[in-house]
């Protein structure tokens, strides 16, 4: 996988690329080069998997879906108060509606259903 990719946090940037790819998967668009369709099953998965930032983002925004506070986002990702801040910043400036509500963070929109189907 390029390195710029699984380490960027760019989250926009990442999004598209990521829908981009599960489009074109949906629509078989690699169904007659089968290299290529599992690099792009492979990229897929490595995205929306824990050691990517963006991978992490996306389980947070799972999180935030059904409600979550600060700590309990910590905890599921393993990581940093700070981490934890920065990512809702990333999501923030990436034009995705969250709110807060006593200690619990939301997030609504249909981008958001999209990404979690």
């Amino acid at each position: 996988m390029p390195t710029n990719v699984k380490h960027r946090s760019d989250f926009t940037e990442t999004l598209a690329i990521h829908a981009a790819l599960r489009a074109a998967m949906k629509q078989r668009l690699f169904a007659a080069d089968d290299r290529v369709r599992k690099s792009a099953q492979k990229l897929v998965a490595a995205l929306e998997g824990e050691r990517t930032i963006y991978g992490r983002q996306l389980k947070m925004l799972a999180l935030m879906h059904k409600g979550a506070t600060i700590d309990t986002m910590r905890r599921r990702l393993r990581c940093s108060r700070r981490t934890i801040f920065r990512y809702l910043n990333h999501l923030e400036n990436a034009g995705l509606s969250l709110s807060l509500e006593g200690q619990v963070y939301h997030v609504t929109g249909s981008l958001v259903k999209h990404l979690l189907k």
